[in-house]
């Protein structure tokens, strides 16, 4: 199963890319490909997070369109105030099981403050839940079809 990780602007100014990388690869994770982005795009952020993760309609469903807006515009100063590595990772096994592992035990719960002790996020992540926006250091695929479709959009080739 290949998954797609970004590696987000406050890894990269912490000097975390090769710790982050090798807790991956000493959980039996293959890095497969990656790439270095200066500057996320507004339209390739847009593509990400709004077409394939469906935030702004999540969030727009539970709290409304004013607190989508503000998330969805913090969120994309955040991607884009310095580079990302968006990177794909495998591991062989049954595609859900992978993801959740990766998710649940490898990089931990978006909310770093809520993250399992050991976990990536709960390790560097940013843990003032006042703190906006969320500052969690990587961007893990939340299953294995949303997986899918984020490695087709940053790594095509990979489709």
């Amino acid at each position: 199963m290949k998954v797609l990780l970004i590696l987000k602007p406050d890894c990269l100014e912490k000097g975390l890319e090769n710790e982050v990388k090798n807790i991956l690869t000493s959980r039996g994770y293959k890095i497969v490909t990656e790439s270095r982005i200066e500057k996320a795009s507004e339209e390739m952020l847009e593509k990400h997070y709004n077409m394939l993760g469906k935030l702004r309609e999540r969030l727009t469903e539970a709290k409304g369109e004013e607190f989508a807006n503000k998330v969805i515009s913090s969120t994309f100063t955040y991607m884009s105030r310095g580079p990302i590595i968006p990177f794909v990772i495998e591991k062989d096994g049954d595609d859900v099981t992978v993801v959740e592992e990766l998710r649940n035990n490898i990089i931990g719960k978006t909310r770093p403050w809520e993250a399992a002790k050991g976990t990536i996020r709960e390790l560097y992540g940013n843990k003032n839940p006042e703190h906006d926006p969320i500052e969690n250091i990587i961007h893990c695929s939340g299953s294995a079809e949303e997986a899918r479709s984020e490695v087709a959009l940053w790594f095509p080739e990979l489709a």
